[in-house]
């Protein structure tokens, strides 16, 4: 009988345990896959969402000026790898994004831990060199974007 006393009760310590490091593990979780809000030197909109420990994706919306007039498009970037160093490029119909994540609030380079990207702000450049049949060639140089938690 005392056994199972000791059975029962080292159980329900366990069970309480594992609960208690649950809700942390979820925190930590939250915090790195958490969403990046930010603009971009035009005053447009950029989102960036956490995908895996090593991939984002990125929405950003951009104007560029084109041979008959101007376009202002949405830019979508899935799963773009990212590496150790915090940084990422992507190419995507004309539009080239290039960043890094890890800055701290300050501005300077704070160099995340191996696909770590808790607690960091990301900033990079968006480059347009595309086509499109309605406008022509479109182009836009030196736009650079800072995104926040």
């Amino acid at each position: 009988m005392h056994a199972r006393r000791v059975t029962l009760a080292s159980l329900a310590a366990v069970a309480i345990f594992a609960g208690a490091l649950g809700g942390s593990a979820a925190a930590v979780h939250e915090s790195h896959h958490g969403p990046f809000l930010g603009t971009t030197s035009q005053g447009e909109r950029m989102f960036m969402r956490v995908i895996s420990h090593s991939r984002v994706g990125i929405r950003i919306r951009w104007r560029a000026r084109c041979e008959s007039g101007s376009i202002r498009e949405v830019t979508r970037f899935r799963n773009v790898a990212v590496g150790p160093r915090g940084r990422f490029s992507a190419l995507r119909r004309g539009v080239a994004v290039r960043g890094k994540i890890g800055w701290d609030p300050e501005g300077n380079p704070a160099f995340p831990e191996p696909f770590s990207f808790a607690n960091n702000e990301a900033k990079g450049r968006l480059r347009v060199a595309a086509e499109r049949p309605e406008r022509g060639r479109c182009r836009l140089r030196g736009a650079t974007w800072e995104a926040r938690r």
